[in-house]
């Protein structure tokens, strides 16, 4: 393997742990807005995407909506199919939460999402997934289950079933949209933040009017949601499209895991909640399995990408 080629790979990781760990941050950043204005999330949610969408078309102007046409032009379906599925499992998640509580519905669903993509790439490529892979995966979801399910995290669980199967098809969907997003590969990661951004705008606006879309007057909830627009989606999404050039599809899922840990971290040191044992046991293990694909001779699959 070409020195070229090693350094993308590496780069492609600390891309895709960026946008994950800046991911993390957006629970405290809605808890906060939540506990000012009383907006429920699926507004919240709606503010996200579509400030987002703002955000980008005021960064790229003109040259970013040609660029955005262009794209549209060249993959309608997966662009549509992208932004849709963005959309549809925030709300999925939302709806999981509500119905099974936080901590059921964090494991099912970011669970799920690994597990679904190792399984798609052994598939796509006819081969079992590596001993090691498996032992990577099977690290990583031990951790999340024990941060995920820490004393106190739960919550009354009003409709179970339709709850874990909501977080089912929250962590579907966000699997989906990753071995989607790998064949966009050639266009400019903000073009397409900014593009799938505007599409889940537009799937959220009708479940976020029903619930309630307010416009916050408090300058600080606004600046929270201002943050939540540009950092844990703007800029973190621009680094997860960018790493996902040259990270296979499978280790992006394992990666995207420091998201829930850096959320319980946080948690803890602004919303004073506890960590157990446990918690911090499995954080530990969660950060073995990232640090062992950080380790391991890097094997990506790099998308070539034609010169701008």
């Amino acid at each position: 393997m070409s020195v070229s080629t090693s350094l993308r790979a590496r780069t492609g990781l600390l891309a895709v742990s960026g946008g994950a760990l800046l991911w993390g941050t957006t629970g405290v950043a809605v808890r906060i807005v939540h506990d000012r204005t009383g907006l429920p999330a699926l507004a919240i949610g709606w503010y996200r995407v579509a400030i987002a969408a703002g955000v980008v078309a005021l960064v790229l102007r003109g040259r970013g909506l040609r660029t955005a046409t262009l794209a549209v032009r060249r993959h309608p379906g997966t662009l549509a199919l992208c932004g849709a599925g963005f959309g549809a499992y925030q709300a999925l998640y939302f709806v999981g939460v509500e119905f099974v509580g936080v901590s059921v519905s964090t494991l099912v669903s970011l669970g799920v999402a690994p597990v679904a993509l190792t399984s798609g790439a052994a598939l796509a490529r006819r081969r079992v997934p590596t001993p090691f892979n498996l032992a990577v995966l099977g690290c990583a979801l031990t951790g999340l289950a024990l941060v995920s399910l820490r004393p106190g995290s739960g919550a009354t669980a009003p409709h179970p079933v339709w709850g874990v199967l909501a977080s089912i098809a929250s962590g579907l969907g966000y699997a989906a949209i990753t071995a989607l997003s790998r064949r966009m590969a050639d266009e400019d990661p903000l073009v397409l933040t900014g593009v799938t951004s505007l599409v889940a705008a537009a799937v959220l606006l009708p479940l976020a009017v029903p619930a309630g879309l307010a416009v916050p007057h408090d300058a600080v909830s606004g600046g929270w949601l201002l943050y939540i627009g540009v950092v844990p989606t703007v800029l973190a999404y621009w680094l997860f499209y960018a790493g996902l050039r040259s990270t296979a599809s499978e280790v992006t899922g394992i990666l995207t895991l420091l998201e829930p840990l850096t959320a319980a971290v946080l948690a803890a040191l602004v919303l004073h909640e506890s960590l157990s044992g446990a918690a911090l046991v499995g954080g530990g293990l969660m950060l073995l399995a990232v640090a062992s694909l950080y380790l391991r001779s890097p094997a990506p699959e790099i998308t070539e990408v034609p010169p701008p």
